[in-house]
């Protein structure tokens, strides 16, 4: 037998923050003084023996509803509700007894009884605050959500108040609906007075005045250090102001005054992934999944969080689960046939792809995966239906991708001319959405070499952390780093992982020690502890990539600016140029949709510029680090492998292994465009390719006139 001090049962209802979590029914208290209203009033009415009166006995329906209350008090639930139901036989609206039989109904763990009895009462006083919180509780309980939601919209209509708009808001998270989520906290501040100086901050924020946003909120914490909106509202202009840390702290207080806001959690999770946090943000996302299980946005993106810390079966689990809810999703298929095609399992790659394009015919993306696969042939259909796509009302991201993949379908075909004009296509869109300057690149550069000449005597290049582990294969993209990484990654020794951007992290921490332009000036500022602790956060920080072997490779081409940066923090670290012919190079870079980054690459003269710009800073890098800095050429390893393989490896300072030259046997994870050419054999196919495309290559072939013969 429950406690009746507590009206509505402790298997539907429990109010102690610790234990919501875990209960049924009502998971966000809501009025803590409403369960408690019938118990009052059972202890100021008079006490009554356990016998049912008849109504015709009765003088009075006061006297019956009196004895129905004396029973209930004394636990003899049954009878209470036999007296109850004889009133109602004479006044079927009588709200007193609809409402304690609602009350009996949830204290003997009966909700669809209850909620026969909270409607009629409801029909009756269709404003009450009680019975709105008892309907929605009692749906939450019964599992209908969707009802349940539409009465806590009417209550918060007819009632607002914080809570609510709180449980609401962590409704339309759980519906994938992040910008209602929000909305309706605003809304509601914004609609009370007694908020007045969080309102005053949104519309500051909403208007971009962010200095004024921030003082609304300062003020008030500084009457209400505590006040939960007031953390998280903060935390978010701390976040759209690249302010992550400070954005950090703040959800992180908010947090710990209610671990239940379901809003927060996510603001930190995302938060934790923009700063590259993952360990952090796949906690906190899981987190939300514990208090939300149907939150598919969640689900995925910690589907996408084992993804990127190279958990690639567990990433899949988490989609498939997400797919097991919802198969219709054809953004979370292309996420699995990323994850798939990284594994090397190309059949189910390709199915995971096809199943995006059935669900969305002008996905550009799934057609572009699937060329993207290299080895990949389009049916005559699916051309057709890639072309007949470029008339409808496409997406101009889904447009580009369907115009490269056109272009790939087309070069498979081996008619150029029609695949080179679909690459024109696509690559002028993008070039016109991306932004880029070659000569700022090349004014880049310049500033690069002339600081590390200027400063050569003062640079520190001897107080870096000695660690020898980290190996950098780095250049342009498309120019044989995949297959340089997979060969060595063959080695017992060495361990491949991914392209890592910590040292670009590290640039961009340095430069904001005072907000300069470029963390250049700041390596003259550096201490010998400060140079040494940025080489050891190096390494402390990529071990989540790494498993057990001695050395490992990064392999982020766009290293290359930042060679002087990795000698002064990793002096012992092993550089690898991988170079390749530049007419090829170039048009390779020109042939690939990159999903991020690589803007230089979408337009023929800027991606010309760019390797130039490349091998003005390289000549530079090899002249100031002499025998330091290993440049292996493309063309090289594939007339010579084994000889190339040895001279990296007599680098490296490791024996040869025979498992080097037999590199498409390993079945590690490759992420890069070029994972299903590396699975197999060096080929010759590749070398002086772009002559097929001779003609329509005239800016590339004036740019570099020694390799257009």
């Amino acid at each position: 037998m429950k406690n009746s001090s507590n009206v509505i049962d402790n298997n539907l209802y429990v109010s102690d923050k610790t234990e919501e979590l875990n209960s049924g029914f009502a998971k966000t208290k809501i009025d803590s003084n409403i369960d408690n209203k019938i118990v009052i009033l059972i202890r100021d009415l008079f006490q009554f023996g356990s016998i049912i009166f008849n109504m015709s006995e009765l003088s009075s329906t006061q006297f019956a509803f009196d004895n129905a209350v004396n029973l209930f008090k004394d636990n003899n639930l049954k009878e209470s509700i036999e007296q109850l139901e004889e009133i109602l036989k004479v006044y079927p609206n009588n709200f007193e007894s609809l409402d304690l039989l609602s009350t009996v109904f949830i204290k003997i763990n009966n909700p669809k009884e209850a909620i026969k009895y909270v409607n009629k009462c409801l029909q009756l006083d269709k404003s009450n605050k009680k019975h709105l919180e008892l309907r929605y509780k009692i749906l939450t309980y019964l599992g209908d959500h969707t009802s349940a939601l539409k009465s806590l919209e009417n209550l918060h209509k007819l009632h607002p108040a914080l809570n609510t708009a709180r449980i609401l808001s962590n409704h339309y998270l759980s519906l994938d609906n992040e910008d209602k989520s929000d909305q309706i906290i605003q809304d509601f501040l914004e609609s009370d007075k007694n908020y007045a100086e969080l309102y005053k901050g949104i519309r500051h924020v909403k208007a971009g005045r962010f200095k004024l946003a921030e003082k609304s909120y300062k003020n008030v914490l500084r009457k209400d250090k505590n006040n939960i909106d007031a953390l998280r509202l903060f935390g978010l202009l701390a976040f759209k102001n690249k302010n992550y840390v400070i954005a950090e702290k703040l959800f992180i207080k908010a947090i710990k005054i209610d671990p239940y806001f379901h809003l927060v959690w996510d603001n930190l999770a995302k938060v934790y992934r923009i700063q590259n946090k993952l360990e952090k943000a796949k906690k906190s996302f899981k987190n939300l999944i514990e208090l939300d299980p149907n939150n598919m946005e969640a689900l995925v993106a910690l589907g996408t969080i084992h993804i990127k810390l190279a958990q690639y079966q567990e990433g899949i689990d988490v989609y498939q689960k997400v797919l097991d809810s919802n198969n219709k999703n054809p953004r979370v298929y292309l996420s699995m046939g990323h994850a798939l095609k990284t594994l090397g399992k190309r059949k189910d790659c390709e199915d995971a792809y096809k199943k995006a394009i059935n669900l969305f015919p002008l996905s550009g993306e799934g057609y572009w995966s699937l060329a993207n696969l290299k080895t990949y042939k389009f049916s005559s259909k699916e051309i057709s239906l890639m072309e007949k796509s470029l008339n409808k009302d496409i997406q101009d991201q889904e447009k580009i991708q369907m115009l490269f993949a056109l272009a790939k379908a087309y070069e498979t075909k081996k008619d150029y001319k029609k695949s080179f004009s679909y690459y024109k296509d696509g690559n002028w869109m993008q070039r016109k959405i991306v932004e880029y300057n070659a000569n700022e690149n090349a004014d880049s550069v310049d500033l690069i070499i002339n600081f590390f000449n200027s400063h050569k005597d003062t640079l520190d290049f001897c107080s870096g952390h000695k660690n020898n582990h980290p190996i950098f294969i780095l250049g342009l993209p498309r120019a044989g780093s995949t297959l340089l990484e997979q060969i060595l990654s063959s080695h017992s020794q060495i361990e491949g992982t991914q392209e890592l951007h910590n040292i670009m992290t590290i640039g961009r921490k340095i430069k904001t020690l005072n907000d300069s332009e470029n963390y250049l000036d700041n390596l003259l500022k550096l201490s010998n502890k400060e140079i040494n602790s940025y080489g050891k956060n190096y390494i402390d920080e990529t071990l989540w990539a790494r498993n057990e072997r001695t050395f490992f490779i990064d392999k982020m081409p766009n290293n290359f600016p930042h060679i002087g940066l990795i000698k002064m923090i990793l002096p012992n670290a092993k550089i690898i140029d991988a170079r390749r012919n530049p007419i090829d190079g170039c048009f390779s870079c020109y042939k690939q949709y990159f999903a991020k980054g690589q803007h230089f690459t979408y337009d023929l003269d800027d991606v010309a510029r760019y390797y130039k710009d490349y091998l003005k800073i390289m000549k530079f890098w090899n002249s100031y680090f002499p025998n330091e800095i290993h440049t292996v050429c493309y063309e090289n390893v594939i007339e010579n492998p084994e000889k190339e393989v040895r001279s990296m490896l007599k680098y490296l300072d490791l024996d040869f292994e025979e498992s080097c030259m037999s590199f498409y046997e390993s079945s590690r994870p490759v992420k890069t465009a070029s994972s299903e050419q590396v699975r197999q054999p060096i080929y010759k196919s590749g070398m002086n390719y772009w002559k097929n495309y001779e003609d329509d290559l005239i800016v590339l072939k004036e740019h570099f006139p020694d390799y257009a013969k």
